[in-house]
């Protein structure tokens, strides 16, 4: 049998060995030798939605070896701090559905903020908020409001009684989109409704820690029709890579409008006193639980940076 040259898609990994999809065939692959330039300094080198180019084994026609990896669009990432790296979570993604739910878990509104939050503005961020159907509280409530007045788009559902099933699959048609969120949240039950069948295993929730117990232990990638979902890992807690403190602000889209009218170049937006930013939090331009994000996330980057990033990055 000889050796064929393929291009195919990354469904998922395990210990390094890929599934990837190439005109509707499914390949075991793993890395031929050499890590790919473009993964320097990941904690892996490939995840759901990449581009690949392969070589099938000559000896066995499901399997081959992965000889490059084709430019990403994009990748949701998140800073693996037991690793002290930059995990991949997802790629080349037209949406960022960032799932909650008003209770059972909690909604985690801060939790939100940082899984938004990326430099890369070639993807769209919604929040998703699954289980519709409970009691949503006027807090809660306040919040989602108050994303969708700083142009974050927010969807509501059910897995329980499908409301907004149908507005979620015109969303994501034609769309390759990755799902993320607490464990808990319903990621799995609502995969499994879009696609007709049980894709993804579901569990019961942990009353003893009011959060979610994981389902699914790494992205793996979903087709939908004419697009496609990646589910990935349920998440405790999120930290962002690594960026420079002057350029976190940039990153929240609601404090734009009053950086650059700040009193001096460089402003922190934490300790100065002419500062656009904290005065737009007082008049109600920021809300704010998103400047008490800000903090915690600047502080992370500099007061205690080495604890989160390591001396190589502080």
């Amino acid at each position: 049998m000889n050796n064929l040259k393929l291009t195919g898609k990354i469904l998922f990994g395990i210990n390094n060995i890929y599934t990837v999809e190439s005109d509707n065939r499914l390949y075991e692959c793993r890395i031929k030798g050499k890590v790919f330039k473009q993964s320097k300094g990941l904690y892996n080198p490939l995840t759901a939605g990449d581009i690949v180019d392969f070589e099938t084994d000559s000896h066995s026609e499901d399997q081959g070896v992965i000889i490059f990896l084709h430019e990403r669009k994009n990748a949701f990432t998140r800073w693996n701090r037991k690793k002290m790296a930059v995990q991949l979570i997802a790629s080349n993604i037209d949406i960022l559905f960032c799932l909650t739910t008003p209770d059972d878990p909690p909604f985690r509104p801060r939790f939100l903020d940082r899984l938004m939050l990326t430099e890369d503005k070639s993807y769209q961020t919604i929040v998703l908020m699954n289980k519709s159907d409970l009691h949503v509280n006027r807090q809660t409530q306040e919040r989602l409001d108050d994303y969708e007045r700083i142009g974050i788009r927010v969807l509501k559902c059910s897995a329980k009684t499908l409301e907004g099933i149908e507005q979620l699959k015109i969303t994501i048609d034609g769309k390759q989109c990755a799902f993320a969120g607490h464990s808990g949240v319903g990621k799995s039950s609502i995969i499994n409704i879009l696609t007709g069948r049980k894709t993804q295993k579901t569990s019961e929730i942990s009353y003893k820690y009011n959060r979610g117990r994981h389902t699914t232990n790494y992205s793996i990638l979903i087709p939908l029709g004419t697009g496609s979902i990646i589910d990935t890992p349920g998440i405790r807690d999120i930290f962002i890579k690594k960026v420079e403190p002057v350029k976190l602000a940039r990153m929240f889209v609601d404090f734009l409008p009053y950086i650059e009218k700040c009193g001096f170049s460089g402003c922190s937006h934490a300790a100065e006193t002419d500062c656009a930013v904290k005065k737009a939090v007082i008049n109600g331009g920021i809300h704010p639980d998103r400047y008490e994000t800000y903090l915690k996330l600047y502080s992370e980057l500099t007061e205690i940076s080495e604890e989160i990033y390591g001396p190589a990055y502080s």
